[in-house]
């Protein structure tokens, strides 16, 4: 028998996160897909048991019809001529005790006909209750597949949307104007540059061009906390072309953004990205999204479950 209690269990509640990332939409529909696999079959496994009973009906009919006709053929010889066999078998016997015999066999053969077709009729009566029975089963099954399957296809739309919300960006800039571009080469190449220029955000360094992002982020209205040059490791930050922009105006929190930090975040990232020519901008991270001019935004692989791994509390750009 089929538990479909258990297999219900396996059904993922897509409902329990208000915002799944991209990993857990992920890992739901793992589960989900699994789930369905699990119903299917159950589904397989009902549908053969159903398969199986009609068969045992089948089989017990066609012997509950033949023992019947025995049955019937039976009475007809006993009442034809069963007085005459009784008389002579009572006739022939040497005893009392052989008459009792002749009469007792003659009983036997009768009751053992009847109680061959009691007992298939028994079996018959439960076969098809059981039949009734499983019918629900199988019910049951069929509407766990459509469960399980709704489930899959409700979370495969969800990260579908995610990785197209993802692809999108953060959206608009909040109509900030548009920065001034960065000094170019007299064919539009941009020149060599290092970190010659002092970085007003630490005791470091920027080069040319990453300080001019920094004074136009400025000038565009972004105000809050920045953080660019970083001694030491890799990336773009010990070399002067990189600055981190807090999304909260006090500086990095320890927690993501949200609400209004969110929206500056999300504003902040679309200007860079509106702005990239101009600017000249490497690639920009933001609330694990990783944006460049050859990819545009895609889900960001470096996350590593903080607020700063995940850029979900400050927005990342690098300048070429």
């Amino acid at each position: 028998m089929v538990c479909i209690a258990a297999l219900l269990a396996l059904l993922p509640a897509t409902g329990a996160s208000a915002d799944p990332d991209e990993e857990t939409l992920e890992s739901d529909l793992a589960d989900a897909i699994e789930a369905v696999a699990e119903a299917e079959d159950a589904v397989d496994a009902a549908e053969h048991r159903a398969e199986a009973l009609e068969a045992e009906i089948s089989e017990t009919e066609t012997l509950l019809e033949a023992l019947s006709g025995d049955l019937n053929d039976y009475a007809v010889y006993l009442h034809t001529e069963g007085d005459l066999r009784t008389t002579a078998a009572l006739l022939s016997a040497q005893s009392p005790d052989r008459m009792v015999d002749a009469l007792t066999f003659t009983e036997y053969l009768a009751d053992e006909r009847a109680a061959l077709v009691q007992d298939a009729g028994a079996l018959l009566v439960d076969l098809r209750s059981q039949r009734e029975a499983h019918e629900a089963e199988v019910a049951t099954a069929e509407q766990a597949l459509e469960e399980a399957e709704a489930a899959a296809d409700d979370l495969e739309d969800q990260l579908d949307a995610l990785r197209a919300e993802q692809a999108a960006g953060p959206g608009s800039d909040g109509g900030a104007p548009a920065a001034d571009p960065a000094p170019r080469n007299s064919d539009g190449s941009l020149p060599s540059e290092s970190c010659t220029e002092d970085d007003p955000t630490t005791s470091g360094c920027l080069t040319p061009r990453t300080l001019h992002v920094y004074n136009e982020t400025r000038e565009a209205g972004f105000d809050h906390y920045v953080s660019c040059y970083r001694s030491g490791g890799s990336g773009d930050h010990p070399l002067g072309q990189a600055c981190d922009f807090a999304a909260n105006a006090g500086g990095f929190q320890d927690t993501d953004a949200t609400g209004s930090d969110k929206d500056y975040g999300d504003r902040l990232a679309a200007w860079y990205v509106n702005n990239a020519d101009a600017l000249a901008v490497k690639y920009v991270i933001w609330y694990r999204q990783f944006w460049s001019p050859s990819s545009g935004w895609r889900s960001y692989s470096g996350v590593n479950g903080t607020p700063a791994g995940d850029h979900t509390n400050h927005v990342h750009v690098s300048v070429r």
